[in-house]
């Protein structure tokens, strides 16, 4: 039933006929509706539920192998969107330090005397590049330097 209450100076149908659309509309409102119009609401309201009801009645339930492929899918993105942090956070850093690094160099440049630049240099320490350390002798070099090595008395490069 609808929530709305006679309204004690409701006008006369003659009245109310002879008001515009608008005002019509306005004092209506407030009005008891007829038994036609309670009718087509409540058949209105009772279409809707079925309809919502028979939507839910036909959504078919998840099988188990969809659903572990889910959980499966969510752990491999999730694994994913990790990685990427991980890998932005490592740009990040190293973003930061090349920076740093080029400032100070700069700030040391631009030392008026070397001991100043020698000064600030100790104390604002630059992050060296790692250089990669690999063996560049072929096998005769390194047989070489070997001899040399061993050579205690240097017999092998001291000749007189």
């Amino acid at each position: 039933m609808s929530n709305v209450t006679n309204n004690r100076r409701s006008k006369p149908a003659s009245e109310i006929r002879r008001m515009c659309p608008q005002q019509r509309a306005r004092q209506l409102a407030y009005q008891e509706q007829s038994k036609d119009v309670r009718k087509a609401v409540t058949a209105s309201e009772h279409r809707v539920r079925e309809r919502c009801a028979a939507a839910r009645e036909n959504v078919p339930a998840a099988d188990a192998t969809q659903e572990e492929e889910r959980k499966l899918r969510g752990a491999l993105i999730g694994q994913l969107k990790a990685a990427e942090a991980r890998d932005r956070i490592r740009l990040m850093r190293l973003r930061y330090q090349t920076l740093r690094t080029q400032e100070i160099n700069l700030m040391i440049s631009w030392q008026s005397t070397a001991q100043n630049a020698i000064r600030l240099h100790l104390l604002m320490p630059v992050k060296e590049d790692k250089v990669a350390l690999h063996d560049t002798l072929d096998k005769i070099q390194r047989a070489r330097v070997e001899q040399l090595l061993e050579d205690k008395q240097g017999l092998t490069f001291i000749r007189s």
